[in-house]
């Protein structure tokens, strides 16, 4: 008896985090950030998605995409996801996943057999291509469920030299340390 009720409430769980996963991509956003600025994607309810968004929930994921056929960004993003391939037509502001480890970011169009994540709020061609950066190469993209606000920017050599800089941890950096720093109240990577 006890082991069925143990089997009971595995099960409920599980229905539960679906659910949770579930309601989580209708009422949610995907943030995708570029060269420190962030967009809104509104999610696709697919078993891509629900998968993206699970292996969200523990950490950002982080990518390198470049230009491909003067109408995407695309890159590995280190790990497979389930898809829901179908074919459609892609327009500017589509995000896709292809072959389960690829995520694609269109400012153009192409035709192929692709699992449909999602696509950007309230941009324009011109806009993804502009946040993309479309034709100059490759970009670091994050993807996460959250903003993302780091706080550093850069700073003059004036700055830099105006009093003690801390670690993270509240110590002294040495000399010579590289890594963030908090120093005049800013944070800084040197």
């Amino acid at each position: 008896m006890k082991k069925t009720w143990i089997f009971v409430v595995a099960v409920l769980l599980c229905g539960c985090n679906r659910e949770n996963i579930n309601a989580q991509i209708m009422n949610e956003k995907l943030y995708v950030t570029i060269g420190g600025e962030t967009r809104t994607v509104t999610m696709e309810d697919n078993v891509g998605t629900r998968a993206l968004v699970a292996a969200l929930q523990t950490e950002n994921i982080t990518y390198l995409a470049d230009d491909y056929g003067n109408f995407e960004k695309v890159g590995h993003v280190g790990q497979s996801f389930p898809t829901a391939d179908h074919q459609i037509t892609t327009s500017a502001g589509d995000l896709v996943l292809y072959n389960g480890n690829n995520i694609c970011i269109f400012y153009g169009s192409n035709s192929w057999s692709y699992t449909r994540i999602g696509k950007f709020d309230n941009l324009s061609a011109d806009e993804v291509r502009q946040f993309v950066k479309a034709g100059q190469g490759e970009v670091a993209i994050t993807l996460s469920l959250q903003p993302i606000q780091t706080g550093i920017r850069d700073f003059s050599p004036e700055e830099n030299d105006k009093g003690p800089a801390y670690t993270i941890t509240g110590q002294i950096a040495p000399q010579g340390y590289k890594g963030v720093v908090i120093q005049n109240g800013k944070k800084r990577i040197q």
